[in-house]
């Protein structure tokens, strides 16, 4: 019976280091740079792409080292506009805020599901009066 155990713990251990293999340690180091819109989904639905409005530069974010967030559209006539806020990462939580902004201060808050070399994965949950809504925005570096 304990080599059963210890079987079945083996293949557990090595099935998940496998899959973690592929990925990236949740740093900020690996967070930081331009991450392209990619599109997601809401519950679990089909996946919508991004309409960047541009047809020669496509909206990203970047996560800056020094702790700020630009997000960076460009609208049909192709002109760019930035906003800036802070982040912060905490374990898998990325918490973004703007006090710039006063009296429309924001948080939020997004749970890292995926990050490699060339794809980042974040899940919202928003919580509205008429229900909570789970999006999962996808990001590529290229």
């Amino acid at each position: 019976m304990k080599k059963i155990i210890l079987l079945l713990l083996v293949a557990l251990l090595s099935a998940c280091s496998s899959n973690d293999s592929n990925g990236l340690s949740i740093t900020s180091q690996n967070l930081s740079g331009k991450w392209y819109l990619k599109g997601g989904t809401t519950n679990g639905g089909s996946f919508q792409d991004y309409d960047h409005q541009c047809s020669t530069s496509r909206d990203y974010q970047e996560f800056l080292t020094n702790g700020t967030l630009t997000f960076n559209e460009y609208n049909p006539a192709c002109e760019q506009q930035i906003e800036t806020s802070n982040w912060v990462l905490n374990g898998y939580e990325i918490t973004v805020t703007n006090t710039a902004l006063d009296p429309m201060i924001y948080e939020y808050k997004y749970v890292i599901e995926d990050l490699t070399n060339q794809l980042l994965i974040v899940k919202e949950t928003v919580i509205e009066p008429e229900g909570t809504s789970i999006n999962r925005i996808y990001f590529t570096r290229n």
